[in-house]
């Protein structure tokens, strides 16, 4: 699993802002996918993560986007445009940079959030209610060399239940 940021032009960077090898979307906004990978799902819905810990943690707020799967993986990608206020992002996570920086990189530069995961991140999923619930094993913020759990919440529950079921 990875979670952070994408500008405008594509660039990913992991939740503590550092920059990622990875060019996410093209500089139309559309999911980049490698040689052979198609887009299988692709529908709006609202995502939220918590972080799974004794008493769990919100990570990613609720958030309206989009939900990509291309049989390979599951992107989230946080709508463009959305009204931001201070901490200018929907992940819950301190960023080491100035709050100007950070409200220019959502509102000028186009900024939103991502999650991607595969087939083998996914350790449980459950449909309840209006939801699906997904249990997704990932590095612990700010300490990328520790696996942690995390609970992904999509809503309508159709969405994620198309999009998970065709993962490879």
């Amino acid at each position: 699993m990875i979670a952070g940021f994408v500008d405008a032009r594509g660039r990913a960077y992991d939740v503590g802002f550092r920059t990622l090898r990875l060019f996410l979307t093209d500089e139309e906004g559309i999911l980049a996918t490698s040689a052979g990978e198609q887009i299988a799902v692709q529908e709006e819905a609202t995502v939220s993560i918590s972080l799974l810990e004794r008493k769990p943690v919100p990570f990613l707020m609720p958030v309206r986007g989009e939900v990509i799967s291309t049989g390979v993986r599951i992107v989230f990608l946080g709508a463009p445009g959305l009204a931001r206020t201070a901490p200018f992002t929907f992940f819950n996570v301190s960023l080491p940079l100035h709050p100007s920086a950070i409200e220019h990189f959502f509102t000028v530069q186009g900024g939103r959030e991502f999650v991607q995961f595969e087939k083998s991140d996914v350790e449980s999923s459950s449909s309840l209610g209006t939801a699906m619930e997904a249990t997704l094993r990932g590095p612990r913020p700010g300490k990328a060399e520790e696996w942690a759990h995390y609970l992904l919440r999509i809503e309508p529950r159709s969405v994620g239940e198309r999009a998970l079921a065709t993962l490879r």
